[in-house]
């Protein structure tokens, strides 16, 4: 499957070597943003440790960062790994503001949106990931994998193949077990079958195969806009993100228009499209509306999205956006991350990694 591309600036804050965070009682007198007892650094009401996903009204505060929960010191250090890039320089500036949480000059831009319902891999039931380099289509049943549950499929079927005496079986498909295609011939034949389901995501596929000149197809622009738009029609949004690229780079034939970029996103946003949303705080953020862009980058790192938490953490930064607001924003970009998270995920991805295949590009 052709992955889907992010373009627009991000605007990123640089993490520091700040030394280790710790839990303990808050320094400030007045903390009623985060919800703090100001007195022994629990919290005035129920929260999330952000490593075990308990909620309680005991949890103690990361004391670094000031943003989130930990039941103790088992659950911080297991989530450290995870909490530094984001910890470091939130630290790093309230350290150059003497502990003070806000300025007074940052913007409270209200309470964080929800995000449509995420779309789970149907194996292990978790979120998928946000790249589509770790997402995988099956042609067959129309289905999208997340990259570790097929991955662990290969590597049982490379098992079974090795043992001697036993003729290996065709490789199936992990989620309906059909016998996977061995040419681009039936690749195709299966992709049309879909497109005769009227499968919105079998029209985009096909789109980036005319786009890109993938599997044997002749490299065709104008039939490649064409299954993009059949697509966008059933409602696709990463067809709607596609075509939002194209608008914005000029490509595929497309003369380079924001404003209908701009629609395009806006379209992908309402089915759930985390990036679109990351693209439209850039495009409101070089317009001048930082306002605006840090409400589509709380909303895009509510679903996980890295590069819009940094966004987020550079606005407060520089006196654009609330403790409060980063805060909560923090907190629920880690409970995303951690439903995208999976034991069969992480053992791909090392995988790729091992293999030189991994992209820094696939963390969103």
């Amino acid at each position: 499957m052709a992955s889907s591309r992010e373009d627009g600036p991000a605007a990123t804050a640089t993490a520091q070597q700040l030394g280790s965070m710790s839990l303990g009682e808050s320094t400030e007198k007045k903390d009623s943003e985060t919800g703090t007892n100001t007195k022994n650094g629990t919290p005035t009401k129920k929260e999330m440790c952000s490593a075990c996903g308990k909620k309680s009204s005991t949890l103690m505060k990361c004391r670094a960062c000031k943003c989130v929960w930990y039941c103790d010191k088992d659950c911080q250090n297991k989530h450290w790994k995870e909490h530094k890039t984001e910890c470091k320089p939130i630290k790093k500036e309230l350290d150059k503001r003497g502990g003070k949480l806000d300025l007074g000059t940052e913007e409270d831009i209200g309470p964080l949106g929800k995000l449509p319902p995420k779309e789970e891999c149907p194996i292990c039931m978790r979120a998928l990931p946000l790249h589509a380099m770790l997402q995988t289509y099956a042609n067959c049943c129309g289905k999208f994998l997340c990259s570790g549950c097929n991955f662990q499929h290969q590597v049982k079927h490379q098992r079974q193949a090795t043992k001697k005496g036993q003729t290996p079986l065709p490789l199936t498909c992990a989620f309906c077990r059909t016998t996977l295609p061995d040419s681009d011939e039936e690749i195709l034949a299966r992709v049309h079958k879909r497109i005769e389901l009227k499968d919105p995501k079998a029209l985009r596929n096909m789109a980036m195969y005319y786009g890109q000149g993938d599997l044997g197809v002749s490299v065709d622009q104008a039939k490649c806009i064409d299954l993009l738009r059949q697509s966008v029609g059933l409602g696709c949004p990463g067809a709607h993100y596609q075509l939002a690229s194209f608008h914005h780079t000029g490509e595929m034939g497309l003369e380079q228009n924001e404003e209908e970029a701009s629609k395009y996103l806006e379209k992908a946003t309402e089915g759930g499209h985390v990036p679109a949303l990351y693209n439209l705080g850039c495009i409101e953020n070089n317009s001048g509306n930082s306002t605006a862009a840090m409400r589509h980058w709380r909303l895009s790192a509510s679903g996980g999205h890295k590069r819009s938490m940094d966004a987020l953490i550079s606005c407060f930064d520089h006196g654009l956006l609330c403790h409060g607001n980063l805060a909560k924003s923090l907190q629920a970009f880690h409970r995303a991350r951690a439903e995208m998270k999976s034991e069969d995920r992480d053992v791909h991805i090392a995988y790729l990694k091992r293999t030189g295949k991994y992209r820094e590009e696939y963390d969103l």
